[in-house]
């Protein structure tokens, strides 16, 4: 099923249509009592908090990298990036380790929710302060029962990600 062809908005004349995410399988997680999904395809690990080994001079939102089978990955905090307050993390608080390319990065979360599936009916578009769509940090939005969860554009919420440690 092709989700952004299937779908149509009524995009007033002059105004760039909003691509929307294409794939259609999402793991839903909360960070600051908000849902949020990512693509599954991206996801490579759910881990439990650990403590990260923090660097001196780190982006903003990072907490630090972890040592995850021989590989180090950077770890953020998804809050914090996404203009909410630091987490406190602690026991019971999850890492999803995502995959950009040959670059894997930790996101910390409160929790991890489900899998969803969505249909295209289910897709809406994210409202954005920008035109460039390649960097709003939310690529679209899903509609389950009655909550809406936000889709994360990865690459615009980790844009240096390709300068960061790389996965063999």
């Amino acid at each position: 099923m092709d989700t952004q062809s299937d779908f149509q908005l009524n995009v007033p004349p002059g105004v760039v249509a909003p691509e929307l995410p294409s794939a259609n399988q999402f793991v839903t997680f909360s960070a600051g009592n908000k849902a949020y999904g990512v693509d599954i395809m991206a996801v490579r690990e759910i881990r439990s908090w650990s403590p990260t080994v923090e660097l001196p001079d780190g982006p903003f939102g990072a907490r630090g990298v972890l040592d995850i089978r021989g590989s180090v990955v950077e770890v953020y905090d998804l809050s914090a990036i996404l203009g909410g307050p630091s987490t406190d993390a602690r026991p019971g608080h999850v890492v999803l380790v995502v995959s950009m390319g040959k670059t894997n990065v930790g996101i910390l979360v409160d929790s991890v929710s489900d899998i969803i599936f969505a249909e295209k009916d289910d897709f809406r578009p994210a409202p954005s302060s920008t035109r460039d769509r390649s960097t709003a940090k939310v690529s679209g939005l899903v509609r389950q029962e009655d909550r809406l969860i936000a889709i994360l554009n990865l690459p615009a919420l980790f844009p240096s990600s390709d300068e960061m440690w790389v996965v063999e």
